[in-house]
Parts: C-alpha cells; sequence; structure tokens
C-alpha cells in the first residue's frame, strides 16, 4: 500500500511530461492524487485503496469531464488488490463506462496497476516503460 500524503510526494515520471499537480485542485470538485503535463496532454494518476468500484468510476468520470476540448489524457488507478477487487475486476467493471462517455472526452485510455508492481524497493516504474506496459491492464 502507498499512503496518500506518499503518493503524492513521489516523482512519478513520463518522458516529455513535468508534475502539474499533487493533490491541489484540477477543476472544480477535482482534486487528483497526482497530475504530469506535456501541454495540452495529461496523465492523471489517482491511487486507491478501496475496493468500491462507485470510487473507480467516479473518477474516471472526473477524469473524462476535465479531458475536453484541447485536453487530452490518460487515467492511471493505481490500487491496492483487494480479495474482492482485482485489477481485472475493476478494469471490467470500468469498460462499459467508458465505452459510453467516449464519445464526449479526450480520455480515451485508462489503466489499473497494482501498487506492488508500480512502487518496489522505494523505486517507482516509469509510465513508459516497458515493465510498466506488461504490469498495467488497459480498460
Amino acid at each position: 500500500m502507498i499512503k496518500d500524503n506518499l503518493f503524492k510526494k513521489l516523482a512519478h515520471s513520463h518522458k516529455g511530461y513535468t508534475k502539474y499537480l499533487n493533490g491541489q485542485t484540477l477543476e472544480a470538485g477535482y482534486k487528483p492524487d497526482y497530475v504530469l503535463k506535456n501541454n495540452n496532454k495529461y496523465i492523471i494518476l489517482e491511487s486507491e485503496n478501496t475496493s468500491s468500484r462507485k470510487t473507480y468510476v467516479g473518477g474516471m468520470m472526473k477524469a473524462a469531464h476535465f479531458l475536453q476540448n484541447k485536453k487530452k489524457g490518460k487515467l492511471i488507478f493505481v490500487i491496492v488488490p483487494k480479495k474482492n477487487t482485482t485489477a481485472e475486476s475493476i478494469a471490467k467493471h470500468l469498460k462499459p463506462y467508458l465505452n459510453w462517455v467516449c464519445g464526449n472526452t479526450n480520455l480515451k485510455e485508462v489503466y489499473i496497476i497494482e501498487a506492488a508492481a508500480y512502487y518496489q524497493n522505494n523505486l517507482l516504474i516509469t509510465l513508459d516503460c516497458k515493465k510498466f506496459e506488461m504490469c498495467a491492464l488497459k480498460v
């Protein structure tokens, strides 16, 4: 598990992107845990330790709402799997909602990755590396 305050302090990275926000308001009512930015492209990261599927749907809808007009991007959920909430089950649950909202947003990619794969031995994997592609599930 990555505690919320630690997650917001970590140096998440993707080539060409810089840190934009870490817990501050992105738009009214939306404070994602961490945001990387490259011009009008965003990578939104959310660390979730809950088993509530509503939390994931809500987080995705808020990202979809923000990523409109010229703003494009992707959303990454870093999760702690539970008995009834695995990366696979969350991805499967989110798929119909992403398909439904797809025509009204520039959010085209949502990923689920387990915290243990993303953060090991006090090191993060970069979001554009092969290991991320292998470990993360694309919704």
